[in-house]
């Protein structure tokens, strides 16, 4: 026994060195492999990636969700609780408005929303900046609930994803964007999609298409004072007037009475409520504030995100991932709500993808040459010397698709191969190699941002 012992200790010896190095070899792997990690997250531009992925993904299941709630409220042939559609669509949504009143005052009071902007807006302010986002947002919305009553979920869906043509119009309008070629066959493009979607439509209604194609056409407008709201615009010297819940504030008041005019004026509620299930009794009147109460609920954190991603990037970033948003709700459609597609559909919707697609495309080469419009407002601190050098510096680590400041990732001033044309395997080498803004004393406003799409190449 001691002699085999004694026989066996060599051969265990020899054979510690080689799990050594193999536990060092691990090891080594697994520390690298942690830094790697580390230095990636401290890159202030992976962070804000992660941040406005998340912010967007968020938008997309309370988007989808209201959707998918509306329609089963008014569509025909739906409703709750065996009770039909609602009667009154614009009544609704001012409503569901008035509820978010309650829920943004009730936010920012226990502080889970830290105001920004704690001055309040003279009525010059408020009636040049808050009015006109209200009214059309009001309209937008109010318009578009009315419409599924009309036309299916899908069919409403497809349409609204035109609204980036008619943003882009507006972005011309307020020197946000400059017009070229490029944009104008990416367009044409998303207006070839719209035409097979309306001619492959088997539920075709007219007037519903019209105030649905108007909707959109407001959704643009909207969208686009809303990031003056949040951003400011230099061009206009307007500043930022909050975060996204006391911009929420200030708007919904005004969209509350905006759609209440609406509703009062055309769906006639002298002669709609007194006969609906829905207010025949106390107990139906309770349980319809609750439902309205429910949307509203909904329909206020969609909105919370809605402004937040806005904030962190841009109208028309969320626009672009509006589009593929827009799909999600089509599929949620079809699975949810049994509607069915025809080919002409499904190709009018594909060609409306790729003008999109298109348009994400000749966007980030505008932003990694360094074309992109600077139309953000200053703030004070950015119009002290120091600060606005460090600003300057840390002004390539900025993207906005609309306004903001230029990502200059690809720029010959930038880029490693100085002189070259700009790839994304490069872009993607400068921002693992980039030092995180913190270690360099900077800070990461809002503002700082490199939006789910951008990198890769705003309803």
């Amino acid at each position: 026994m001691t002699e085999n012992s004694s026989a066996e200790h060599p051969k265990d010896e020899e054979g510690i060195p080689i799990l050594s190095e193999k536990q060092d070899y691990n090891d080594k792997h697994a520390l690298k492999l942690q830094s790697g990690l580390q230095k990636l997250w401290h890159n202030s531009i992976f962070r804000t990636a992660v941040r406005n992925a998340s912010l967007i993904l968020t938008w997309y299941f309370f988007s989808t969700c209201i959707s998918l709630w509306n329609r089963k409220l008014l569509g025909k042939g739906h409703g709750v609780l065996g009770k039909g559609p609602f009667p009154a669509p614009m009544l609704m949504s001012s409503l569901q408005f008035a509820a978010q009143i309650v829920m943004a005052k009730f936010v920012l009071y226990l502080g889970v929303a830290e105001r920004k902007h704690p001055d309040k807006l003279s009525w010059h302010q408020y009636f040049l900046q808050v009015v006109p986002n209200g009214t059309a947002t009001g309209l937008d919305i109010g318009l578009s609930n009315f419409s599924l009553s009309l036309i299916t979920l899908s069919f409403y869906t497809m349409c609204k994803s035109t609204t980036p043509v008619f943003l882009l119009f507006f972005c011309f309008a307020w020197g946000l964007e400059r017009p070229s070629a490029s944009l104008g066959v990416v367009i044409a493009i998303i207006c070839v999609g719209l035409i097979l979607l309306v001619y492959g439509e088997a539920e075709f209604n007219l007037a519903g298409f019209i105030i649905v194609m108007t909707a959109s056409a407001l959704s643009g407008l909207r969208w686009t004072i809303t990031q003056v709201l949040l951003q400011g615009s230099s061009a206009h010297g307007v500043g930022s007037s909050g975060g996204p819940v006391e911009v929420l504030l200030s708007l919904t008041p005004v969209m509350s009475v905006t759609v209440a005019i609406m509703s009062m004026a055309f769906e006639r509620l002298w002669v709609v409520i007194p006969g609906s299930p829905y207010f025949d009794s106390l107990q139906s009147l309770g349980v319809t504030a609750l439902i309205m109460l429910c949307g509203g609920t909904i329909a206020f954190f969609m909105v919370w995100t809605e402004f937040a991603v806005i904030a962190s990037t841009s109208a028309l970033t969320f626009m672009i991932a509006g589009t593929f948003k827009e799909l999600v709700t089509v599929l949620a459609a079809v699975l949810f709500l049994g509607e069915h597609l025809t080919y002409v559909n499904c190709i009018g919707l594909v060609v409306l993808v790729l003008g999109v697609a298109l348009f994400n495309y000749t966007k980030y080469r505008k932003v990694i040459m360094g074309q992109v419009v600077s139309a953000r407002a200053p703030t004070d601190h950015e119009k002290g010397g120091a600060r606005a050098e460090r600003h300057e510096a840390h002004d390539g680590e900025r993207a906005f698709l609309v306004g903001g400041r230029r990502m200059n990732l690809g720029s010959p001033r930038a880029s490693p191969r100085a002189g070259k044309p700009p790839s994304l395997s490069a872009d993607l080498e400068l921002i693992t190699q980039r030092p995180s803004a913190q270690h360099n004393g900077l800070t990461s406003g809002p503002g700082s941002t490199l939006a789910l799409g951008k990198s890769q190449s705003s309803s």
